[in-house]
């Protein structure tokens, strides 16, 4: 029986040169949902290529993060003081406006809500993101465990909507060693337990100097393109009977 396969490629908007990767990833099928950031550097041209192209797979990559208002990328240091010392009302205010500015720009409700470095999922945030996505039948994305990401843990018994049984991320290296690290890791789960649904968190995008001078990750977005354009990444959904699915059939 084939598993309900969730791609996302988070960052969405970003810059034109992670665009460009993720317009290539999706126009070969090889992503099935896009998470947009909506006001950074890469959105005008992002919301562009959505409404001519006539794309629904598209929800809020949730990020706190303003160039028109603040003027920069905001860094990990930046989050942790964010997160620490806005309350509960402003963290959740600026919630809200994302999504109204997400329906202004594209024109439709996100399909999913999935926070930046996990901040949907922060105890100041998590029951609003909830409630919210509850509300909307949109999709949320449940925690991704990774030693980069800050600790988060949705608190028992709290519906935060449609979800995934499991999600695979953070490998990087030649499209063959990608493959490898992933199967094992679809294969261990399918031992541990019945998959009906999974999702793939990727960051696909190409980078120049104007990206070198705004995120250190470079190079695993660059491995990330590479793996989903790749032979590789087909036979690891053909042999592990993964169906390309977007997060409304989840």
């Amino acid at each position: 029986m084939s598993i309900k396969t969730l791609v996302t490629a988070d960052d969405f908007g970003f810059s034109k040169s992670i665009n460009r990767a993720m317009f290539e990833a999706y126009e070969q099928s090889r992503v099935s949902e896009l998470s947009l950031m909506v006001d950074s550097y890469g959105t005008d041209e992002a919301v562009s290529y959505i409404r001519q192209n006539n794309i629904q797979n598209v929800g809020l990559h949730f990020s706190l993060y303003r160039l028109s208002k603040g003027g920069k990328i905001l860094q990990g240091n930046d989050y942790d003081r964010i997160l620490k010392e806005w309350t509960k009302e402003q963290l959740e205010g600026a919630f809200d406006e994302e999504i109204e500015l997400f329906r202004k720009k594209v024109g439709f409700s996100p399909k999913h809500v999935i926070g930046h470095k996990q901040i949907a999922l922060h105890t100041k945030l998590v029951e609003h993101v909830a409630h919210y996505c509850t509300a909307n039948n949109c999709y949320a994305r449940k925690e991704v465990i990774h030693k980069t990401l800050q600790p988060a843990e949705i608190p028992r018994g709290l519906n935060i909507s449609r979800t995934v049984d499991r999600i695979f991320a953070y490998h990087w290296g030649t499209p063959e060693e990608m493959y490898s690290e992933y199967k094992k890791d679809v294969e261990e789960a399918k031992r541990d337990s019945h998959l009906y649904s999974i999702e793939f968190m990727f960051h696909p995008g190409y980078a120049g100097e104007f990206e070198k001078n705004l995120t250190s990750f470079i190079k695993q977005r660059i491995d990330d393109i590479h793996f989903l354009l790749s032979p590789d990444f087909l036979k690891l959904m053909k042999e592990e009977e993964l169906q390309l699915v977007s997060s409304g059939e989840i």
